[in-house]
């Protein structure tokens, strides 16, 4: 078993960017976390006035603990935001998640067990369908609250990736002799937790990436050359993705940067978090 790390704070980097309705949905999942020792930083890529009427909605739930940052809507800047919103969080432990991702009510109790030094941490995430998230939405259900049982009667099949809910996959970061985890696709961006110490070591995201796609796996990367390895925090810490058209480009100009990264032995960023600091952009 880990040794106990109730000591950590964790602070919650949620990027957005122009779907209000979902971060709504996201904040509502984190506001019923089993437990309340932790921040949240809504790191907005440029969203018009609706995402900051829906975090304002939640101020009286969370009070200071919730935090918005945003930035000029200049192209999908997602690593720049995500430094930024890095940058505005107080803890010592930063889990980065998407704004289309709602966390169950044990996600941060699960991330916070299984963060242990030498390591970071990716997640899973179950699929909602569309009619689903379509409803959660307009009727605002609390969809994070509901138990195992309750999401399979209720989803049924407006759910896929049932495995994600079972302890089958063991690699914890306490049993280091099991091999690294490593989330499917390699999509590392939706989830990630990483120590904050680690996190400037490897100099943040890079901001260079601009445009969708492979900033997280960047991270991923150097995290590892670093020598940290990749934990799974279980199935409590699986997210409920909301259903959405795919956004996926045909050009992706951002792998040639992840190339150049992989081809390197680079650990640092070389536009990251210290470059977005120097600029005394946070407020």
């Amino acid at each position: 078993m880990p040794p106990p790390r109730g000591g950590v704070g964790i602070s919650v980097v949620v990027s957005t960017y122009e779907w209000p309705e979902a971060l709504d949905a996201v904040l509502r999942g984190l506001a019923v976390q089993s437990e309340s020792a932790f921040d949240v930083i809504v790191a907005d890529d440029g969203s018009a006035a609706p995402t900051e009427e829906a975090v304002d909605r939640w101020r009286p739930a969370f009070g200071d603990r919730l935090v918005h940052v945003r930035q000029e809507d200049d192209g999908f800047r997602l690593a720049r935001v995500r430094n930024l919103g890095a940058a505005t969080a107080s803890g010592d432990l930063l889990v980065f998640i998407d704004g289309d991702c709602i966390p169950r009510r044990q996600f941060v109790a699960a991330i916070r067990r299984a963060a242990l030094p030498g390591w970071f941490l990716a997640g899973t995430r179950l699929e909602l369908s569309g009619r689903l998230s379509e409803r959660v939405l307009r009727e605002r259900i609390n969809i994070g609250s509901w138990s195992d049982v309750e999401l399979l009667v209720r989803g049924r099949r407006a759910v896929r990736g049932w495995r994600n809910l079972t302890p089958r996959d063991r690699r914890r970061s306490w049993r280091p002799a099991l091999p690294d985890f490593a989330p499917h696709g390699n999509a590392y961006g939706f989830c990630t937790a990483v120590a904050r110490d680690d996190f400037e070591a490897v100099n943040g995201f890079d901001m260079r990436f601009v445009g969708w796609g492979d900033q997280d796996v960047d991270l991923a990367v150097r995290l590892g050359r670093k020598g940290l390895r990749c934990g799974y925090a279980g199935p409590r810490s699986a997210l409920l993705h909301l259903w959405h058209e795919s956004h996926v480009p045909a050009d992706r100009p951002t792998w040639e940067l992840l190339q150049e990264t992989i081809a390197s032995t680079r650990i640092e960023a070389v536009e990251g978090f210290r470059e977005l600091v120097a600029l005394d952009v946070v407020g």
